[in-house]
């Protein structure tokens, strides 16, 4: 899979494909936030992207924009394993659906290992944002 791929993992993909004709990099998007539910069996994964949108909801029209935020559900997890986690934001991230149907995910960086899998992914809180770069 590469690594804009991952929208065809989607329980919703036109939630992505109705705004970008190639979904965001993982990779070279930040990942921001991970929440474990510990009240069930979900992961949320937050990212943040200069990957703007081709097409933009039209609640978002006449706005200033540069970055591109959205978070992935994951529900039915099992099997995680979280080995250290350390900046930078930008991860590797792999996805990939396995022979019985459940998804593989893993999250890497020099001093992270993050895995799990999951039944299903969605997308949610997708949002524009307009953020100050550092040179």
């Amino acid at each position: 899979m590469s690594a804009s791929e991952w929208g065809n993992l989607l329980s919703n993909p036109q939630a992505i494909d109705t705004l970008f004709d190639e979904a965001p990099d993982l990779g070279s998007s930040d990942l921001f936030h991970l929440l474990a539910d510990e009240r069930g069996d979900s992961i949320t994964l937050g990212f943040e992207t200069h990957q703007t949108p081709a097409r933009i909801k039209p609640e978002w029209a006449g706005r200033e924009f540069n970055s591109f935020t959205f978070y992935l559900v994951f529900d039915g997890v099992q099997e995680l394993s979280i080995r250290g986690w350390s900046s930078p934001a930008q991860k590797s991230v792999e996805a990939h659906r396995e022979a019985d149907g459940n998804l593989h995910v893993a999250l890497t960086s020099e001093g992270t290992k993050v895995s799990f899998r999951a039944r299903t992914v969605s997308i949610s809180g997708a949002s524009l944002g307009l953020v100050s770069r550092c040179s």
